[in-house]
């Protein structure tokens, strides 16, 4: 609409000024030239030569003359006319959509940053037409491009975290087993006795490599959105105090006294149990690891209206501020030097958030001078 008001405005500027320059030339053409026409007159009428005395031949030619000439002026005056008018609308035009030309510059650019991708700010426009809608969308366009490019150097970061942190917690436990089962092997320099005992070492240090390679895949799936539930109804309390048991070995290695306490003796629930099961296992895994100078592993089982709630309470050291926000990122350790007696890749408790998560449930996390506690909340 804007434009073909610039179109109407043009034109009829353009006639004004045509009819304008038409009038000046003509007060001019007649003050310069008034006696000119006026002997010319003569020679405009069929009758002129009678009135003038001129012979009749050397009229009609010179009568021929005239007309012929005439037409061929004003066949002339048209096409300047017609030129002369459309070189003002085209002038008039383009003075009224400089603006929307600039403004259509100035997105173009916009877009060609965009597309080298030098540029993520957003296009400034007060414009209420089609143009600024397209400013609108170029806005849009560029927020999710930033948001996806943004998501890509995250993938790719989190890649390579993931390749730096593999390398360096599965080359230990590979280093250890291919050590121990060297001396196994060495019949000249151990007997018997010490090399089982050898053996024993490289099947432990095989367990935890074992353990670390099933983290990871499952990390690699939960992240993948590989993982569905298979939900069946299973005694969570059963559950749990099966966990415990599997885990006694290891409570009793680390000294630790692991008690479960629950106000329901059954408590039948429709979830993954082989999921549950995991996450349940790595913050079990977690509190020995963590807990060892507490002595004391506390195992709660509670119903409440609306949701049960399972807690692992660790009475280790207590855990900073500043890492409990941090707790359940992947490959986050509360300690820098991922120590092989404390940890594995760091997915333990990132792959216990979101298998919780994929229950509709939630994992929470509280430390003090009362113990560090796990809390995992399902809803019944």
């Amino acid at each position: 609409m804007e434009i073909i008001v610039y179109c109407f405005l043009s034109m009829v500027l353009a006639v004004l000024t045509e009819a304008a320059l038409g009038g000046l030339i003509y007060v001019v053409s007649s003050t310069l030239g008034k006696s000119k026409r006026q002997d010319w007159g003569k020679w405009m009428s069929p009758d002129s030569h009678i009135k003038y005395g001129i012979d009749r031949d050397e009229f009609g030619v010179s009568y021929q003359m005239a007309k012929h000439i005439g037409r061929e002026t004003l066949i002339a005056i048209m096409f300047i006319i017609l030129f002369s008018t459309l070189f003002f609308f085209v002038i008039y035009f383009l003075l009224f959509i400089k603006r929307i030309v600039n403004d259509m510059a100035y997105l173009s650019d916009s877009i060609a940053h965009v597309a080298t991708g030098s540029s993520s700010e957003k296009i400034h426009m007060q414009r209420q037409d089609e143009i600024g809608e397209i400013a609108v969308r170029i806005n849009d366009m560029t927020e999710q491009i930033n948001r996806l490019m943004e998501s890509e150097r995250e993938i790719l970061q989190s890649n390579k975290d993931l390749i730096a942190c593999v390398a360096h917690d599965l080359r230990t436990p590979i280093t250890s087993v291919k050590g121990y089962l060297d001396l196994a092997l060495d019949t000249k320099h151990y007997e018997l006795e010490e090399r089982q005992k050898f053996v024993k070492i490289a099947q432990s240090k095989a367990d935890r490599l074992e353990f670390l390679i099933q983290d990871l895949f499952n990390y690699t799936k939960l992240m993948g959105g590989e993982i569905t539930l298979h939900r069946s109804v299973i005694d969570l309390v059963q559950l749990v105090e099966q966990m415990t048991e599997e885990f006694y070995p290891l409570f009793q290695e680390e000294h630790l006294d692991c008690r479960v306490q629950y106000n329901v003796s059954v408590l039948e629930m429709e979830v993954d149990g082989e999921l549950i099961a995991r996450a349940v296992q790595n913050l079990l895994s977690n509190a020995i690891k963590y807990g060892k100078d507490g002595k004391h592993v506390y195992v709660d089982i509670e119903r409440l209206s609306g949701e049960v709630q399972i807690r692992v309470t660790n009475f280790g050291l207590v855990i900073p501020e500043d890492s409990i926000e941090h707790l359940f990122d992947k490959f986050y350790r509360v300690e820098s030097s991922r120590s092989t007696a404390t940890g594995g890749a760091g997915l333990g408790l990132n792959i216990a958030q979101e298998i919780i998560k994929l229950h509709g449930g939630k994992i929470q996390v509280s430390s003090g001078i009362q113990g560090t506690c796990f809390t995992i909340a399902l809803p019944l």
